[in-house]
């Protein structure tokens, strides 16, 4: 299974250098000092009628950056049908519908199919990001930077129209995660756009009463997505474009959608979560 060889990940010496999307399913580089292995229970031999005892576990996201040509992926019937929209809270799924994005769960055992339509496509490839292991933690993937201008339009969760206008910025998407204390075995997983522009401000200085002008980076968070997903270990979030991503002002245009040299490119994001023990599965006691 591709989720074990992906737990070697922490099991060898830091200082391995850069590898294949392939390989990196199998091996990495990562710390000694703990001791891992995949989550889940193990037979016990204590007594039966003792209260479970909760296995201490940490969880790495691995993030798959797919492209492809626009509709190669989100238009595919074949490939919606193996996804579980219905997993993703209805509300939910029907406003970043409208806005633009598309989303549900797919299950592990249907992994080499996801992978073999990559392979169908000559611009599409994959590059895994790996989040820092613990109980939650978050990572920020750059989507387009350096856009001049750019307007953003959507809707929010009631049907009421809005708009931004950004100057000199970058896009980005903010993915975090969560172990779920409620249900072990699930991960809460966020996807928030994010885009980083150009502020200026204007101050009068009080000693010359000349005016100055001063710019910083400021980063505006588009909570309107509201993308929020309970996801179970053995499964993975699919992240990608719907059919109103055409409209290139909308979230999933802004944020899924780029130019390409003769057609658009859609990007399509597979957030896998993992979990590891960090106990002595012999002996019950953590590290």
């Amino acid at each position: 299974m591709w989720r074990v060889w992906i737990a070697s990940l922490l099991m060898l010496p830091a200082g391995c250098g850069a590898r294949s999307d392939g390989e990196l399913l199998k091996s990495g580089g990562g710390q000694q000092s703990m001791t891992l292995s995949a989550g889940g229970s193990l037979p016990s031999k204590a007594d039966p009628n003792a209260a479970p005892h909760a296995i201490p576990v940490v969880i790495s996201l691995q993030v798959y950056h797919l492209t492809a040509p626009f509709g190669a992926i989100s238009g595919n019937d074949e490939f919606w049908k193996r996804i579980d929209e219905d997993r993703i809270d209805v509300a939910t799924r029907d406003l970043l519908l409208k806005n633009g994005l598309r989303v549900g769960i797919g299950r592990n055992v249907d992994w080499p199919y996801y992978k073999g339509l990559m392979g169908k496509y000559p611009s599409s490839r994959s590059i895994p990001i790996h989040t820092e292991v613990g109980k939650e933690g978050n990572i920020e993937l750059p989507m387009r930077t350096n856009i001049p201008e750019q307007n953003i339009f959507g809707l929010d969760d009631k049907n009421v129209d809005w708009g931004r206008t950004f100057e000199k910025c970058d896009d980005l998407l903010g993915i975090s995660f969560v172990a779920s204390t409620h249900n072990p075995g699930l991960t809460i997983v966020k996807v928030c756009p994010i885009v980083h522009s150009l502020k200026r401000e204007f101050h009068v200085s009080v000693m010359n009463n000349e005016e100055v002008q001063i710019d910083f980076n400021q980063p505006s968070y588009l909570y309107d997505m509201r993308l929020e997903a309970m996801v179970p270990l053995n499964d993975f979030l699919i992240v990608a474009p719907s059919r109103r991503a055409a409209v290139s002002t909308s979230l999933g245009g802004t944020f899924l959608v780029t130019e390409g040299k003769t057609e658009p490119i859609e990007h399509v994001l597979v957030i896998v979560p993992s979990a590891f023990r960090i106990d002595d599965p012999a002996t019950g006691d953590g590290k």
